[in-house]
């Protein structure tokens, strides 16, 4: 597994505790989980913060923020769920004490990084290995409720810079997701993706770009940005930009067509203005 950088690596392993909180405490609370896990002092903190994110992102120009109020809670909120409900969770995280090990060493080094100090080059390893192994095991863990998922690859997010997200879209079949923008671009306009893709089995992935007028932009890895600079042949009144994720592997989820999931946004794309 490659070596991640820092904040890749906290935001990585923090992505995947965030996964794996929703889909157990949600199967075992029901959709009201937030505030059965919450003190309704923290819920409201959560959502205060929730409201900020909102429109410090309004004031930039974006428009969407989570509605999983987990997105709002610290490493030491999660670490706490984790150990609260640990029954829960045991099936996909392993031995506690092996687990605890790992997220108390993880937490060190990301007050580290968050204080903006130095990691040394074995502390940035063991970062990126804590990183990957937590992010592994939770992947296993979420593909196994869907027998495909142990094989294929999944979509851990996807979201444009104006923070149109894969958690808000709505799921057409596993491993296909849409979402509506409401944005309206012309171009020369430049949309630049953050994508997030996980496997079970730790192939090399790749993503392809799709653009409205069937350019196809292909790049490797997992992690990375993807960068769309609309051209006029992209104006239509409803463009389709579509990003998919494939493994190298022989067999793709959905067969002939080559990929393994995939994110369609729907844009409005308007001529230059005159």
């Amino acid at each position: 597994m490659p070596l991640m950088d820092p904040s890749a690596a906290l935001a990585s392993c923090e992505r995947s505790l965030r996964d794996l909180l929703t889909v157990v405490l949600r199967s075992k609370f029901g959709d009201a989980w937030i505030d059965r896990v919450f003190d309704p002092d923290d819920v409201i903190r959560l959502r205060d913060k929730q409201t900020v994110e909102q429109k410090r992102r309004t004031r930039r120009g974006v428009v969407a923020v989570s509605a999983n109020l987990i997105e709002y809670a610290e490493f030491t909120q999660l670490n706490r769920l984790i150990n609260t409900y640990w029954e829960a969770l045991n099936g996909a995280l392993g031995a506690k004490k092996e687990m605890s090990v790992l997220l108390d060493r993880f937490e060190a080094l990301r007050n580290t990084v968050a204080h903006s100090r130095e990691l040394l080059p074995f502390e940035q390893e063991l970062l990126s290995a804590i990183a990957g192994e937590i992010r592994n095991r939770v992947t296993i863990h979420i593909s196994g409720q869907d027998p495909a998922g142990a094989y294929f690859p999944r979509i851990e997010l996807v979201r444009d810079s104006f923070g149109n997200s894969s958690e808000h879209a709505l799921v057409v079949q596993e491993q296909m997701l849409a979402l509506e923008t409401k944005m309206t671009l012309r171009p020369g306009d430049v949309v630049t993706f953050t994508c997030r893709g996980v496997d079970p089995q730790n192939r090399a992935l790749s993503w392809t770009l799709q653009t409205p007028d069937n350019r196809r932009l292909n790049h490797q890895g997992g992690d990375l940005e993807i960068t769309w600079l609309i051209q006029p042949t992209d104006v239509h009144a409803r463009a389709n930009l579509l990003l998919m994720l494939s493994s190298d592997g022989e067999y793709h989820r959905f067969g002939s067509a080559g990929y393994d999931a995939s994110m369609l946004f729907w844009y409005e794309v308007l001529p230059p203005l005159t």
